[in-house]
């Protein structure tokens, strides 16, 4: 076995908890095991299948517990194998002992696992890691010459010439004309380039290549100054000297010859519209460093240089204030050791190794070693080496560190180790109790443990306190004065998430379950007003017939305090609901839609006048109202949409508009069995616009005509939505509509144009699409104004007395042998239809 790591358990930890959880398992098998021996017919199957699942988990973890005892045997096996199947083992048993229902006290072992450093350990590990630290920035020192932030910019220096240097398109002959531009002896004259042997004389000297030279002063690399003896000078421009520090990092972008430097470049700029020799002059000319380039390259400084910089500006600056005297040492400012307060997370002084008095940052102020003194003084740390020789001195002392894992922290919510960078630790959080039997990570990291405290505390006062706050006794006395029973508690969540509203045939909850789409249920009458009575709902008035009841604040109070009072098992809800004591505001009882009554300032509708205004002069006698009302009573809710309107919202009789009535469309048996093979939503759109029985107008164009046209000038996009219905869609306008769904459904009596009190007016305009289906131009149909409407083609009354309802179907009696035929009855209304309209609409619904 290797050496155990410092906050690690030993090998004999992990073997001791590995065999306790494996008997913790088998104990809760054998418990499994007597209830499947003693269930009855009725329980008999539910706790087998129970058995088998502890019983499986039970395998899992002996088995766990006998790896673990062989691999502790094996000295080649790494101490984290042992850890690791006792943490199996562990969580096997928690599993078993919560399928077999009983107390769940392997939990308890994890503890084991999870050995907290002491004081001497943690400053054993920090001196470890600063001395490993400090011997890793030696070593690379001593073989670069350089820090670590210039090493770092040394390395980003290499990447960004991996980028830039096969762009520019040279070869090694540009790196050396660069290399004696550098020198400073690189010059022209006579049409020759040159590179002299001393600086100053400007005559002689190796020759260069002077194409190389001319294209790397064309391409802006190299600059030329002129000398008294009309020679020229050349020297590297910014952008040079940057290029050529690049291609000495980066060689192997450069390429073998210039001709293979060549080839390159023209196969950058080669494109098909140019000119041939446009692109051979373009594949000539040399480009410039890349845009950004010289401005994201920075020359690393190695430490000679550093500290011969340092020298040189210390004695500059001495220099400037007046200059120094030999042998006097530099006064500079003693340097206070400092240490992290655990609770504020920021550098404190200390005097003789303790936290000096400061002021607190947490609310709560006991937890802070420095609480309600003056603030401590804000020192830096000392910018040392990692002092290896005072591990053991701090390891005696009390190690401030440790301290701060010391301090409470919220129950459930525990801190753990991430991975940790060169320069800071980082912490992260997790909870056991958001998610039962498991340690759920929290969002966000931490550099301070300090400030992962606070977190979680957060956390714990958002998510958890709540349920484990233990109700006073006030709060208890307060909960014994609501014994709400479990329906009228579920009135108060309906109002919070739901949308409880009150309409004339009672009181609803619309879209009350979650998992389902637009289930509403009725709520007794007497229920909701005792609520609202009582001051836990309140009414919102929306002004067009409808109320709504939502929470009072009382009503949020009291739920509150119920439901941490079942968690907390201190009051269940009631049997029976609640007589509750009414405010004395409301004691006169909840004024009822129902029974025409409303609240003090609420608009009353216009055909429902107050009872203390005036008689009005008496109006010509007019049946729709009332046969409107008597349909509106008997409907239920859900029809209410079909129902006709009040008096109040149809249009006034002399506002009707006179609209020349066509006739309906008979369709034929083919057009029949088209409707029947619709699919049911595009069935329903065809319904409510109308198109099942469309009417055409007269067209000179003939149908053929108008398919062909259809099938092969029309774009997809309007073809596509077109054969989804029976009739097609973008063919017909507003006047082509048919008959309404309701009277299609033989009710006559709610016809759409009869609930409006007029037809359908279009808006006189249409839109010009292009390919695509986008709209480019707003047309104008009829300059005139003449207005398209569609009036539903049933044969039956929009205005005056509704027609009587169909009578609803009897359903025949049981089948026995009649003496004689009876006679057919006599029909109770005049039908409204024609036979063979009839015949249509039976075929369609």
């Amino acid at each position: 076995m290797t050496e155990t790591q410092p906050g690690e358990p030993t090998p004999q930890t992990c073997l001791r908890v590995a065999r306790e959880a494996a008997a913790l398992a088998a104990a809760a098998d054998d418990h499994a095991l007597n209830a499947v021996c003693r269930s009855s017919s009725r329980t008999e199957a539910r706790l087998e299948e129970v058995m088998h699942a502890v019983h499986q988990e039970v395998v899992e973890a002996e088995g766990h517990a006998a790896r673990a005892e062989q691999w502790a045997a094996d000295p080649e096996m790494p101490d984290s194998a042992l850890h690791h199947c006792a943490r199996s083992a562990v969580a096997h048993a928690v599993r078993a002992q919560e399928a077999a229902g009983v107390e769940v006290t392997a939990a308890a072992l994890r503890p084991a696992l999870e050995r907290r450093l002491t004081a001497q350990e943690y400053a054993e590990l920090e001196s470890e890691r600063r001395r490993a630290e400090a011997e890793q920035e030696a070593a690379e020192r001593a073989a670069t010459g350089m820090d670590s932030d210039n090493r770092h910019l040394a390395q980003m220096n290499a990447y960004l010439a991996e980028s830039a240097v096969p762009v520019l398109g040279w070869s090694a002959g540009h790196v050396r004309v660069m290399e004696a531009a550098e020198t400073g002896r690189l010059y022209w004259r006579d049409g020759q380039v040159r590179q002299a042997a001393a600086h100053g004389v400007w005559s002689g000297g190796r020759r260069v290549h002077r194409e190389r030279t001319q294209d790397l002063r064309a391409a802006g690399f190299l600059t030329a100054a002129a000398t008294p003896d009309g020679a020229q000078v050349l020297a590297p421009t910014p952008m040079g000297q940057v290029a050529l520090e690049l291609a000495r990092l980066h060689p192997a972008g450069l390429y073998d010859s210039d001709t293979a430097a060549y080839e390159a470049r023209y196969a950058c700029v080669a494109k098909r519209y140019k000119r041939m020799d446009d692109k051979k002059a373009a594949a000539r000319r040399l480009p410039a460093l890349e845009h950004g380039a010289v401005g994201r390259y920075r020359r690393p400084v190695t430490l000679v240089e550093q500290e011969a910089r340092a020298e040189r500006e210390a004695v500059e600056q001495w220099e400037d204030e007046g200059g120094y005297c030999p042998g006097v040492p530099t006064p500079a400012p003693a340097v206070e050791d400092t240490v992290r307060c655990p609770c504020c997370g920021l550098h404190k002084a200390t005097v003789a190794g303790v936290l000096a008095p400061h002021k607190a940052t947490r609310a709560a102020v006991e937890d802070c070693p420095g609480s309600g003194l003056r603030p401590g003084t804000e020192t830096p740390r000392p910018a040392a080496e990692p002092r290896t020789e005072d591990a053991p001195a701090a390891a005696a002392e009390p190690a401030p560190a440790p301290a701060a894992d010391e301090l409470p922290w919220p129950p459930g919510v525990r801190l753990v180790s991430l991975m940790s960078t060169r320069h800071r630790d980082w912490w992260g959080l997790e909870c056991g109790r958001c998610v039962p039997g498991v340690s759920a990570p929290l969002p966000g990291k931490w550099d301070d443990k300090g400030d992962a405290r606070i977190a979680a505390y957060a956390h714990y006062d958002e998510s958890h306190r709540p349920a484990d706050d233990v109700l006073t006794e006030q709060e208890v006395a307060e909960v014994k004065r609501w014994p709400l029973s479990d329906a009228q508690r579920q009135v108060l969540s309906w109002a919070e998430y739901a949308e409880v509203a009150e309409f004339e045939d009672g009181f609803w909850a619309l879209d009350c379950v979650p998992d389902r789409w637009d289930v509403n249920k009725r709520i007794a009458r007497s229920r909701v007003t005792g609520l609202w009575a009582a001051g836990l709902l309140n009414v919102h008035l929306d002004g067009s017939g409808r109320r709504r009841l939502v929470k009072s604040p009382t009503g949020h109070r009291v739920a509150r305090l119920l439901w941490r009072a079942k968690r907390q098992g201190v009051a269940e809800a009631a049997a029976k609901d609640a007589k509750l004591t009414p405010l004395p505001k409301r004691s006169g009882g909840y004024p009822l839609l129902s029974q025409g009554r409303y609240f003090k300032g609420e608009q009353r509708p216009a055909d429902d006048a107050a009872p203390a205004e005036p008689a009005a002069v008496p109006a010509p006698v007019e049946t729709a109202p009332p046969a409107a009302a008597a349909v509106r009573a008997e409907q239920p809710l859900l029809r209410r949409l079909f129902a006709p309107r009040a008096a109040r919202e149809q249009r006034p009789a002399h506002d009707l508009r006179t609209v020349v009535r066509r006739p309906q469309r008979v369709l034929t048996h083919e057009e029949r069995e088209r409707v029947r093979d619709t699919a049911a939503l595009n069935f329903q759109g065809a319904l409510i616009m109308g198109i099942i029985d469309p009417v055409p107008n007269a067209s000179p164009m003939p149908e053929e005509a108008g398919a062909w046209v259809r099938e092969h000038v029309w774009p997809e996009h309007l073809q596509e939505i077109e054969r989804k219905y029976p009739h097609g869609f973008h063919r017909w306008s507003t006047c082509e509509r048919g008959t309404c769904w309701n009277c299609l459904s033989g009710r006559c009596d709610i016809c759409v144009h009869r609930q409006k009190g007029g037809p359908d007016v279009d808006r006189n305009e249409d839109w010009v699409t292009d390919h695509r289906g986008r709209n480019v131009a707003r047309l104008i149909l009829r300059p005139g104004g003449e207005p398209c409407v569609w009036w539903c083609r049933c044969a039956c009354p929009k205005d005056g007395p509704a027609p009587a309802r169909p009578a609803a179907k009897v359903k025949p009696a049981p089948a026995a042998p009649p003496a004689a035929p009876a006679p057919a009855p006599a029909p109770t209304a005049t039908p409204v239809r024609a036979p063979a309209e009839s015949a249509v609409q039976a075929a369609l619904w």
